[in-house]
């Protein structure tokens, strides 16, 4: 859809206006930088994404909707500079403030905020008739046509307490999309609808971004839905941004152990660094983590300062364990992906299987007394042959274990420190593991 041309930024402390022309390099990004101190809370953000669909993700009280409000300028600020694609909307330092009603966002509050006097037709081209953006015919036929595109037809007559929240929903989001909005901001929009009409809405929102090309920041405290419907993915707590990155980037390599901790990767390990470094061939970092008398290794950046002693905070992905039965060769061992360079084997015995339709999760006991829950596909688990009580091998590429950066202003580790064992009883798919040195040939 056409979107309007941005209008000149205010200077409320000057009594001008000021026009900011677009850079090429700025075009198709929104850049976020703000600062707001409140009581007990610092909101604190600064974030540049491409202008897809991002997503805001977090626990409750983070400063999500604090900063969807903000980007709206509905919330006050003390410092701020928030850009999109070249166009400053608020600059502090220079004075610059364009106000809610020009920045062309289309805002979509938790509750929706539908009149509840109005029609759904009403409701939709009540944003067009507020802003006189067009006369009553075209005005017409934009409504026409947002019900279809939101699949409103036949419900045009019938107001919000005759809706379902999943048509409440797409009512609110025609109202949003009626002018044309540069950026569209939705709060949790999916918190107050049940499972089934969450997980098809979900769906509709990939399918409504990729027509309609208007920019979106959602936010959201759901892991599941920031993972679906996220081309970025931004990772607040605490009133700060914690990582900022794709979700198969962020939920494969959380950063720290607080980001691991909100995707669900969870519990981590404390283990001491060991032995010498190698190095793979694309350079990064292969190291040796001990944790009581269990060591296995890991693949870190090229980057990420380590030195022998130092202990350091851990977790593993499950989701990319192997696992053979106890009989098998050395050689099927070995016929694991060639390009991984470094594995930790460990003997252990099937203890639970629990069947999810078509995947089951696995609980294996280790030599050791550890316990993880692996998720394997139907087809996996028929071709292993295993079952309660059956010994297996597990193999942890050095590539599935996550060491953490250490978290600002968190202490620094050292070799003191106790190992943390954690034995896992949680249904839930965990990303921990334990291992020790393993020789296939003891099958």
């Amino acid at each position: 859809m056409a979107q309007d041309k941005p209008e000149q930024l205010v200077s409320p402390s000057k009594g001008i206006s000021s026009a900011i022309n677009p850079t090429s390099e700025a075009a198709d990004v929104l850049s976020v930088t703000m600062r707001k101190e409140l009581a007990g809370f610092t909101l604190d953000m600064t974030f540049t994404v491409p202008c897809g669909l991002t997503v805001l993700f977090g626990p409750s009280g983070a400063g999500k909707s604090l900063t969807l409000q903000s980007i709206a300028g509905l919330f006050p600020l003390q410092e701020a500079r928030i850009e999109l694609g070249g166009t400053v909307w608020h600059d502090s330092e220079r004075g610059l403030y364009l106000p809610p009603q020009r920045r062309h966002t289309g805002y979509v509050p938790q509750n929706y905020a539908l009149f509840p006097h109005l029609t759904v037709e009403q409701n939709i081209a009540f944003g067009l008739k507020v802003h006189g953006r067009q006369g009553g015919k075209r005005r017409n036929q934009r409504v026409s046509e947002l019900l279809e595109l939101m699949q409103l037809r036949n419900l045009e007559q019938r107001r919000p307490a005759q809706l379902s929240g999943g048509q409440q929903q797409r009512v609110a989001l025609a109202r949003a999309l009626a002018r044309d909005p540069a950026l569209l901001l939705l709060d949790e929009p999916f918190s107050s609808l049940d499972a089934a009409v969450r997980e098809t809405l979900r769906e509709e929102m990939r399918a409504l971004h990729e027509r309609v090309h208007v920019p979106i920041v959602l936010v959201t405290h759901d892991a599941v839905e920031a993972r679906m419907l996220a081309d970025t993915l931004v990772v607040i707590e605490q009133g700060r941004v914690l990582q900022v990155g794709t979700p198969d980037e962020i939920f494969r390599s959380p950063i720290t152990r607080m980001v691991a901790d909100l995707i669900g990767m969870s519990p981590s390990w404390t283990g001491a660094m060991r032995g010498p470094i190698s190095r793979t061939s694309s350079g990064r970092q292969i190291i040796t983590l001990q944790t009581a008398d269990l060591s296995l290794c890991a693949d870190i950046s090229a980057t990420m300062p380590v030195e022998t002693g130092q202990t350091l905070e851990f977790s593993i992905r499950t989701d990319e364990i192997y696992i053979f039965s106890d009989n098998s060769d050395k050689k099927s061992i070995e016929s694991i992906n060639p390009q991984i360079q470094s594995m930790t084997l460990v003997p252990g015995v099937v203890l639970r299987d629990r069947s999810m339709g078509t995947f089951h999760n696995i609980t294996v006991q280790l030599e050791t007394g550890q316990t993880l829950d692996i998720p394997l596909m139907a087809r996996e688990m028929h071709n292993l042959l295993v079952g309660i009580g059956s010994p297996v091998v597990v193999v942890i590429p050095a590539s599935a274990v996550q060491v953490f950066e250490r978290e600002k202003g968190s202490r620094k580790l050292d070799a003191t420190d106790t190992p943390t064992l954690p034995i896992q009883t949680s249904q839930q798919t965990p990303n921990v593991t334990a291992s020790h040195r393993f020789n296939p040939q003891r099958g």
